[in-house]
């Protein structure tokens, strides 16, 4: 069964929370997940297929190939700036549409909607290990984010468990 909006939204923040939780963490959370626990959540249309803590790692894996790109370092001044003016989701939004723009991120073959995942998760992991004062801001935003522009993509591919997450 397709989750709606509502699951996929809690998918989304579910994800994002274990993409920015730190190693041990993790550890502790597949932990959890291999002992058959399930974790907190809409469960009347919840897929077993789901897990957060897989889908984080994929993203993660993806958005390695971002690292380096240069215009991360202006992107995560200008969070800094924004998240000291309470306007955390705007600049991070800003960073993912400029990364989304840089030629790093252009290819034929990947959807708009996996560029934006793609970047999101780049930036959010870069700002989690360069600035990890923001991480809390940056997890909000980053839920927001993807709730907005990808959200509706995700529900219509079937749930976050089925979105294609591979290296391009």
């Amino acid at each position: 069964m397709a989750p709606n909006a509502e699951i996929v939204e809690w998918q989304t923040g579910e994800i994002i929370k274990c993409l920015l939780m730190d190693d041990d963490e993790v550890q502790s959370r597949k932990g959890l997940l291999d002992a058959g626990l399930e974790c907190d959540g809409p469960t009347d249309s919840q897929d077993d297929s789901f897990d957060p803590v897989l889908i984080a790692d994929k993203l993660r894996s993806v958005a390695d190939s971002l690292n380096d790109n240069a215009n991360f370092r202006a992107a995560l001044s200008d969070l800094k700036k924004a998240a000291a003016q309470e306007a955390t989701e705007a600049a991070f939004s800003s960073g993912v549409e400029t990364l989304c723009q840089a030629h790093v991120s252009r290819g034929a073959d990947v959807a708009p909607e996996m560029q934006l995942i793609r970047a999101s998760v780049a930036f959010g992991l870069y700002v989690k290990k360069w600035s990890p004062e923001l991480k809390n801001k940056v997890q909000s935003a980053m839920t927001a984010f993807l709730t907005r522009r990808v959200g509706t993509w995700v529900t219509q591919q079937g749930g976050w468990d089925k979105v294609n997450v591979k290296e391009t």
